[in-house]
């Protein structure tokens, strides 16, 4: 077994074995120095987090299909508040307000009548009730800023959505999850357990 003090000496050795290699030749001399100065931590990284950061953030102004109330343009509580929260910010932020296309209306010409089609005219009418109501609001120009058009993320589909509920409710990682106590994993979980 390797003593940190054997690691230690054997890393000293391979260094100094190294440079001398590297100045065997006598060029050295002749080579000037540059000055190595390690750039910040962050440096590289960092644009990259803040990018992905302002691309959630342009998320929170899109109006979801379940929003509404069924297939209409009336908004349900969690739209009405989503929409006051828009408001509150639409003036500081560059984002467009997307209003979701619909996708669960009857084709009236379809066989079987399943609701799995859009409804151009509904999508309309909810882009123009949310223009409306940013104005009543407040917000400068609504018009120019509501636009209908796919969200910026996908939904989950319907395996997905089962997969990601179960691995809240698991113990992977030792993280504990769902309603557990705590008593399996690291940090417990959910409603009850941990610390």
């Amino acid at each position: 077994m390797t003593t940190p003090g054997q690691l230690q000496k054997w890393t000293t050795a391979t260094l100094l074995v190294a440079a001398a290699g590297c100045v065997g030749s006598g060029d050295w001399k002749r080579t000037p120095l540059v000055d190595l100065q390690p750039m910040p931590m962050g440096t590289l990284s960092d644009p990259i987090w803040q990018q992905q950061e302002e691309n959630a953030e342009a998320s929170d102004f899109v109006v979801h299909e379940h929003e509404w109330v069924g297939n209409s343009s009336q908004l349900n509580a969690a739209g009405m508040d989503h929409v006051k929260q828009i408001a509150a910010r639409l003036c500081s932020v560059p984002f467009p307000v997307i209003i979701e296309r619909s996708s669960m209306s009857v084709n009236p010409a379809s066989r079987h009548q399943f609701p799995v089609n859009g409804h151009e005219e509904l999508d309309m009418e909810r882009r123009e009730f949310i223009s409306r109501a940013l104005g009543e609001l407040g917000a400068q120009h609504p018009d120019e800023r509501v636009v209908v058009a796919p969200a910026l993320t996908p939904g989950f589909q319907d395996f997905e959505a089962e997969q990601a509920y179960q691995n809240g409710f698991s113990n992977q990682n030792g993280f504990g999850g769902g309603y557990g106590n705590g008593s399996s994993g690291a940090f417990g979980g959910g409603f009850g357990g941990g610390f």
